[in-house]
């Protein structure tokens, strides 16, 4: 009798554990939220008074506006949703998936420059801090007839996706992080690789529209880079265009860690023919090429107008941080002049000076439009 009261007693028990189990699982918690990341070329009318084609401005704009606006409107939708997390995700996903499906039947596929990415992201929030972040599906929108594309460096193919290299590697200079032998979007360690803008997950944007150079300064206009406040540090971040194309923990390097690179390593200037590079040799005699790539600057008169370059090819490395700075001036040596509120970001550049062999090495802040190189590091 004892024995049969123990296992009553055992069923009910494993009876309650299953129940609480199916509770959690089936009850919506609020444990995650979703949002979507939108980088976009085209300045996007959020909106949905645009109903009738007959009164678009530009269909294709338009019909890309709308898309993205019923995008942002079902993830707001899907907040409220009392639903288990599994529910609510596969909703969502089929809801943006139809909205995008739509888009694309009137605009067919391939056909012309990417003007818009979006990336629907699911996170956790604590305290208003983003954490646990993980990109559930990423949508790419075109335009065929746009003239506001890059023009070089393979961004403009909508099936480049700067995936890693066969060459990769990480390499251990006796610093803090590894450092990848070879720049973001490189092949071999002295290709020049890509020119990214900073808080560009898509490495694609270049027309820099919302950027406004007035009275003398840049004044900012656009979600785009980060945003008017962008994160502090963007490293292994959804803005960073290293974590979104590579995994592994490969990210951009932070300031602290380029000062690392820059001023505990010795750079020496090689030649061969034409071509210069620096070598740089750590603490612990690992040493990484690091190429002169140049830098894409703006052209106030042009479109796309932060695609002028390459400039300084050769003689001149630019390459960003994945810290953003502050305004108004800073200890450091201040870039080009913004209006109060604008947030720039941190690169190091280094020269190839021909009297000495040496190179000429700085920290300088610039306008998150400028187009840079990046090199990747990896934590220990």
């Amino acid at each position: 009798m004892k024995n049969r009261n123990s296992l009553l007693f055992l069923i009910v028990i494993l009876m309650m554990i299953g129940t609480s189990c199916k509770d959690n699982e089936d009850v919506y918690n609020g444990e995650y939220t979703y949002y979507l990341s939108i980088q976009s070329e085209v300045m996007l009318h959020l909106s949905d008074n645009a109903e009738d084609e007959s009164g678009m401005v530009n269909p294709v704009f338009d019909r890309l506006s709308r898309t993205v606006y019923f995008m942002k409107q079902a993830v707001s939708e899907n907040e409220t949703m009392q639903s288990n997390e599994r529910e609510r995700e596969a909703a969502l996903l089929t809801t943006c998936d139809s909205l995008y499906r739509n888009y694309a039947e009137t605009n067919p596929e391939n056909k012309g420059h990417v003007v818009c990415f979006v990336k629907l992201i699911r996170c956790k929030r604590n305290n208003g801090t983003v954490t646990d972040a993980v990109t559930l599906k990423y949508y790419q929108f075109w335009y065929e007839n746009y003239n506001g594309g890059n023009g070089g460096d393979g961004s403009d193919d909508p099936n480049h996706y700067f995936a890693k290299p066969d060459s990769l590697k990480a390499i251990d200079l006796g610093l803090s992080v590894l450092w990848a032998n070879c720049n973001f979007g490189a092949k071999l360690p002295r290709d020049y690789g890509a020119r990214i803008a900073w808080g560009d997950p898509t490495g694609r944007l270049w027309s820099g529209q919302g950027i406004y150079w007035k009275n003398d300064a840049y004044t900012w206009n656009t979600t785009n880079y980060g945003g008017n406040n962008p994160p502090e540090d963007i490293s292994g971040g959804d803005l960073d265009v290293v974590a979104f194309n590579w995994s592994d923990g490969w990210r951009m390097p932070s300031y602290s860690e380029a000062k690392e690179l820059c001023e505990q390593c010795e750079w020496k200037l090689q030649t061969y023919g034409d071509i210069k590079w620096f070598e740089v040799i750590g603490p612990n005699g690992n040493s990484i090429i690091m190429p002169l790539a140049g830098i894409y600057g703006d052209d106030l008169s042009a479109t796309p107008r932060f695609h002028r370059g390459p400039l300084g090819t050769n003689e001149m490395g630019s390459y960003w941080t994945s810290t953003s700075c502050p305004t108004p001036s800073t200890a450091e040596e201040r870039g080009y002049g913004v209006n109060e509120g604008v947030i720039t970001a941190w690169s190091f550049r280094f020269f190839a000076n021909s009297e000495n062999d040496s190179a000429r090495l700085y920290f300088i802040d610039y306008v998150r439009g400028y187009h840079m190189s990046i090199r990747p590091v990896q934590n220990k």
